[in-house]
């Protein structure tokens, strides 16, 4: 079976989101759009590509979702492009989908900073520590 996948706005793509009911999906759209928007503020990010997976297990089913991320690794335009990945089980899809999203934000907090931002906080503890 191919693949399905949904375009919301130009740079966030949900694959084989397209079997889960309107109801489920208008949620969906609304966490993303929500953890996007806080994407936005810690990086300059390219792309954001979710993956759903669904497994039956009795009278459940077990949602995986795999999340990609593209990111600049400075501000200018032409920086370097970082891939971040995550992914999440879990028995409640919105679960699920938060996790794999708050795991994309953290890992896009550790990568963003630069090296001379690094060390500006260095050096201000170590003249913290000094000053004490």
């Amino acid at each position: 079976m191919a693949d399905q996948e949904d375009k919301l706005g130009g740079n966030i793509s949900l694959i084989n989101f397209g079997v889960l009911e309107p109801a489920e999906l208008i949620v969906v759209k609304k966490i993303v759009g929500t953890y996007v928007k806080k994407l936005s503020e810690r990086a300059n990010y390219k792309s954001l590509k979710l993956r759903l997976k669904q497994s039956e297990h009795g009278k459940s089913f077990l949602h995986e979702i795999d999340a990609e991320a593209i990111i600049v690794a400075s501000q200018s335009e032409d920086g370097k492009n970082i891939v971040l990945s995550s992914s999440a089980n879990d028995r409640s899809l919105f679960s699920a989908l938060s996790e794999v999203l708050e795991k994309i934000i953290s890992q896009t907090e550790h990568t963003s900073r630069s090296t001379k931002q690094v060390g500006g906080e260095m050096k201000r503890r170590q003249v913290k520590r000094l000053e004490e």
